[in-house]
């Protein structure tokens, strides 16, 4: 998993080179950054990455306003190489451009945002668990979403207590 920023004592060029390295170990990469950072590693055919709705519109200069307009700039960034994107949108769910050719969106379950630091990050963890769970998008879908949902409807990190209560409602 390589998400964030790099700090400025590293190489910027950091996720790169960790890409670069493994590319040839059998090793599924997922990343969450923005702009450069991730386009920059596309090129390694990561496993997942996960870009916001808006940063997916920054990264291609449009304003995305529905979900096909997200489904045709997801694809776009699979034509540059990764395998899957996920594309998060707050209250509206997330959206799963698979590898596959399949598309799932997942909208959230009803709730209160409390605090939404951490709830991509969540969502990611989420997803990854579900799909090493079972292999199925859609199930790791879900469990992305509502893993990030608790978090937000919390004020502090969602525990598996809480992302199970919302998996049953979704």
């Amino acid at each position: 998993m390589l998400s964030g920023s790099i700090p400025n004592t590293l190489p910027s060029d950091m996720y790169e080179r960790i890409m670069k390295r493994l590319d040839t170990k059998g090793v599924r990469i997922c990343v969450d950054a923005t702009q450069d950072l991730l386009l920059k590693v596309l090129k390694y055919h990561p496993f997942l990455i996960k870009p916001n709705n808006h940063e997916l519109g920054e990264i291609f200069g449009v304003v995305l306003e529905s979900d096909e307009q997200i489904i045709e700039y997801a694809k776009k960034l699979q034509d540059m190489g990764a395998r899957n994107v996920l594309v998060s949108m707050a209250g509206d769910g997330a959206l799963l451009a698979a590898e596959n050719g399949e598309v799932w969106k997942q909208r959230p379950p009803e709730g209160t945002v409390v605090n939404s630091v951490g709830a991509g990050d969540s969502m990611v963890a989420g997803f990854l668990a579900g799909y090493l769970a079972g292999g199925s998008y859609e199930k790791a879908l879900k469990l992305g979403t509502a893993a990030g949902s608790a978090t937000a409807f919390t004020s502090w990190l969602a525990g598996k207590e809480e992302i199970e209560a919302l998996l049953a409602r979704i």
